[in-house]
């Protein structure tokens, strides 16, 4: 090159991926982004990213102004820090394309392997480079870096090449969107890189940031970002659990958490509704508060306040200033609606952003049937109570999942059941009682968990094993008729879950008619003639049915007479009742005697002192069930009730 023919680098290229790479950390900052598994990946892409691109416009300064800057052993220096930084922005890039998959995840050690002997290879072929040619030539009017830029771009070469390779090979095992997303950047960036090698020496131009910066830029956004909301201005539930993550346990705070119930979705359909129009009013209204109150969406219907506090007073003074933005809406909005706002700290024992929302939800459940608004502060016994419920639902979902049929977390007791005509016990109740750690958690503290959760058909299949089991054992020496459980009205809706029931009982080879099913009236049933299926598919099998708490729930003695029950089972509320008042005396015995004429079986629960006792059997009843004849024991106490059969 001849004097005065030499053209300083533009690096105007660095300056833009610098200020890209400024604003990414400042947004990742700024906001709570998820963070995934591969999330650090990004991250700590960027950091290396700006301190490279700062060292690379330091190399770009000196080679522009040798005769201010160069010094010959700094200026080496420079470019092997540069050389270093780069390695290891090809590592985060590496990292994050192949941890995407969960496959590679479970190989990142041999990845990891792989990488250091990629290195490796890297760090040979740079020190080959000095030794053979150097990294620069120095000229008359400049430093000639191009040497140096052409040989780490054809190392950002073979590792898109390597990423493109590996996705290729696990394309089975990544979502469609990151793979569209490899095949539209992979080349992009190939075409930027050999760009970059053509125009260093016949443009001096360097731009080489922008082939790694928007990667990390790219994967945030798709992958990690978390917008604001632009109307409300709320973040969403990423941001809540990132907040909830980093600060549970390590500070106190507070959350307001509100569900709100609109009468339609076409009465809000509008954007510019009265009542959209509010709900943004609302939003500024918060705001207007306190700038530390932080919003959160979670859906149309539920939204998060955090106060971000430690003052129990301020808690209290924020809380009864939201709920009075929210009664001045109710009372001015022209479409009623309905919320409830359930306020609480965010204790230790919380742990993790599920468990929060979970905590919240818990407590919110409590006044999701009332028609009408509710404010609720939580007390110390709701985080206990949370606690347990929390142990039950966790244990439920352990059960089901396993679905061992002799888990011994279930636990069988049974009441026995009073036979006023032969004067003895034939029948009896088959009790479900749960383990969880060294207490008995009773049926009404989780039969409803395990209806919502989808657990209770895995229950009435174990406690099912657990009671034909104890029939088996009980038939060999004692005389009586069947041991019934109980059945929830909603796997009973459920298709063909008599094909399992049916299945365990023949599995130990016992008489059909040795169990019985009790159906609760109340919900009954949420898919009647589904239900209604089940039923004569079982009573074919011989299995008799209960109608059990009758009086209690809202179906029909239309159903009732429909459906193949042959015992009325009478609620204790009925008979308490009776004894109190001669009108529902005479409804009873009306009931009593209508059933009776009809062919089915009456028997009342409940039964606890000698009055009751005494009245149950005037009255007419087949047989009576109470504390006064027995309380449950362990299912293989029955044989203190039950008749020895006789040797001959």
């Amino acid at each position: 090159m001849e004097i005065g023919e030499f053209v300083h680098y533009n690096y105007i290229g660095e300056f833009a991926g610098l200020l890209m790479a400024g604003l990414l950390l400042f947004v990742m900052l700024y906001t709570k982004p998820k963070r995934t598994f591969v999330y650090r990946y990004v991250f700590n892409g960027i950091i290396w990213s700006i301190f490279s691109i700062l060292v690379q416009i330091s190399i770009i300064m000196v080679a522009n102004n040798p005769d201010k800057f160069y010094n010959r052993y700094l200026f080496m220096a420079q470019l092997l820090v540069f050389l270093l930084l780069y390695n290891g922005i090809l590592y985060y890039i590496f990292s994050y394309v192949n941890m995407m998959s969960i496959v590679r995840r479970q190989q990142r050690k041999e990845f990891l392997l792989m990488y250091i002997v990629l290195s490796f290879l890297y760090l040979m072929s740079v020190a080959i480079e000095i030794a053979s040619r150097g990294l620069y030539h120095m000229e008359l009017d400049g430093i000639d870096i191009s040497h140096f830029t052409r040989f780490y771009c054809s190392a950002g070469i073979i590792c898109a090449l390597v990423c493109f390779n590996a996705s290729i090979t696990n394309r089975k095992n990544i979502s469609r969107v990151i793979w569209h997303a490899v095949c539209l950047f992979v080349p992009m960036d190939l075409i930027m890189l050999v760009g970059q090698i053509v125009t260093v020496g016949r443009a001096h131009t360097v731009f080489s940031a922008t082939t790694y910066v928007p990667i990390f830029a790219l994967g945030y956004l798709m992958f990690h970002s978390v917008p604001y909301d632009e109307v409300t201005g709320c973040q969403s539930v990423y941001a809540l659990d990132a907040f909830v993550s980093k600060n549970t346990g390590r500070k106190r705070y507070y959350i307001s958490y509100l569900l709100i119930f609109l009468p339609g979705v076409e009465a809000v359909s509008n954007d510019g509704s009265d009542l959209i129009l509010k709900g943004i009013a609302v939003c500024r209204a918060v705001e207007a508060i306190s700038p530390k109150i932080r919003m959160y969406k979670m859906s149309d219907y539920k939204y998060v306040n955090i106060l971000d506090i430690e003052s129990e007073e301020e808690y209290h003074n924020y809380c009864q200033q939201l709920r009075g933005i929210f009664d001045n809406v109710r009372a001015t909005a022209e479409i009623p609606f309905n919320y409830v706002m359930v306020n609480g700290e965010v204790k230790e024992e919380l742990e993790k952003p599920i468990k929060v929302r979970q905590f919240f939800e818990f407590l919110s459940n409590r006044f999701k049937d009332q028609n009408s608004s509710h404010f609720y502060l939580a007390k110390p016994e709701d985080y206990d109570e949370f606690a347990e419920n929390y142990e039950i639902t966790e244990t439920l979902k352990d059960i089901r999942n396993r679905l061992d049929l002799n888990d011994d977390r279930v636990h069988v007791y049974a009441q026995p059941i009073y036979s006023v005509d032969t004067g003895s016990f034939r029948v009896a109740e088959a009790l479900m009682r749960l383990k969880i750690g060294d207490r008995l958690v009773s049926p009404d503290r989780f039969i409803s968990v395990a209806e919502s959760t989808g657990c209770i058909h895995a229950l009435t299949c174990i406690i099912l094993n657990k009671v034909c089991e104890a029939v088996l054992l009980l038939s060999e020496n004692y005389d009586f008729d069947a041991i019934s459980i109980n059945c929830s009205s909603k796997e009973l809706s459920q298709e063909n879950m008599n094909a399992d029931l049916i299945e365990i009982i023949e599995k130990y080879d016992i008489d059909t008619t040795k169990i019985r099913l009790e159906i609760t009236e109340s919900a009954m049933f949420e898919n009647y003639e589904m239900a209604k299926e089940n039923m004569n598919v079982l009573t074919k099998a011989g299995i008799q049915f209960y109608l059990d708490d009758f009086g209690t729930g809202y179906s029909s003695l239309e159903r009732v007479i429909n459906c193949p029950f042959k015992t009325i089972k009478f609620d204790k509320s009925l008979l308490y009742k009776s004894l109190d008042d001669n009108r529902m005396d005479d409804i009873m015995t009306y009931m009593i005697e209508v059933f009776k004429k009809n062919g089915f079986v009456t028997l009342v629960e409940g039964v606890e002192d000698e009055s009751q006792n005494q009245y149950s059997m005037e009255r007419g009843f087949d047989y009576i069930q109470g504390y006064h004849y027995a309380k449950p024991e362990p299912i293989e106490e029955m044989r203190k009730y039950f008749n020895r059969k006789s040797k001959f």
